[in-house]
């Protein structure tokens, strides 16, 4: 895997246990044809109904980057080729993790079909800056997403 993304982890790491984070997670925007793959939280799930970038957490032990790519193949079925850059993300709980902070990735993928989890996931949508404002993210994932489609655009 190629890699265009500079990124100091151990930096990372140690800022966000100066600031109290318990759990690190990913977030991966996946770029095919100008365009960011999200994936839709399954019904019965955490913020079920709700769009996202696929990723999650990283396993102890794991690098953050074998975590971003590790979720991206287990919740797309898509292997990644080549991490473009790393990008902001942000800080939020959940009823088991009490402070994550997640940290995005803008990266190719190979060739092939998108395969969901349905336990995690049950429906995707290729977004580009024209067809955002309908679906139904989080405002944190907005900005993300709205973040991943500028560096695409620059990238042109």
């Amino acid at each position: 895997m190629q890699g265009g993304a500079t990124f100091s982890e151990n930096n990372f790491r140690e800022q966000a246990k100066k600031d109290g984070i318990t759990h690190i997670s990913t977030g991966v925007a996946l770029l095919r044809d100008n365009r960011i793959l999200m994936v839709r939280r399954a019904a019965d799930d955490f913020l079920g109904g709700v769009y996202e970038l696929p990723g999650g957490g990283v396993d102890e032990g794991e690098k953050i980057i074998e975590g971003a790519v590790r979720e991206v193949k287990e919740e797309t079925g898509l292997t990644v080729s080549k991490i473009v850059r790393m990008f902001e993300g942000f800080d939020y709980t959940t009823n088991r993790k009490p402070s994550v902070r997640q940290i995005n990735f803008l990266v190719e993928v190979a060739p092939g079909e998108v395969v969901l989890d349905p336990a995690e996931h049950d429906d995707f949508i290729w977004v580009d800056e024209n067809n955002t404002s309908n679906v139904n993210m989080s405002d944190n994932m907005r900005k993300c997403v709205s973040d991943a489609l500028r560096l695409v655009n620059s990238n042109q």
